[in-house]
């Protein structure tokens, strides 16, 4: 669902960008968007601690038995995941100073 609200509203951004609207619109449309990209950071960090410590567990109940696959891969996934929302972040500040 987030992606799917993340599409949308890249969507309208560019759908604003392309239809030549009024530059307050413009602003509003990429500020909201910022706050949105926002939220989802927030979430993503909040997820990804979550996620460490989840993995934490895993490790700890089968690091004893030499099966620490399954912590490493939701160690590494968490990792991912926060650097691909934190990178959307960056993308959308570089694009909101540059307009």
């Amino acid at each position: 669902m987030l992606k799917r609200t993340a599409t949308v509203l890249l969507l309208a951004g560019v759908a604003l960008l392309s239809m030549g609207a009024a530059p307050e619109e413009e602003q509003a449309m990429l500020e909201a968007f910022n706050g949105a990209l926002t939220g989802m950071a927030y979430a993503a960090g909040g997820l990804a601690v979550f996620a460490i410590a989840w993995a934490g567990v895993v490790l700890m109940a089968d690091g004893a038995e030499g099966r620490t696959g399954r912590a490493r891969t939701a160690v590494v996934m968490a990792v991912v995941g926060l650097v691909l929302v934190l990178s959307a972040k960056g993308i959308a500040l570089a694009l909101l100073n540059a307009l």
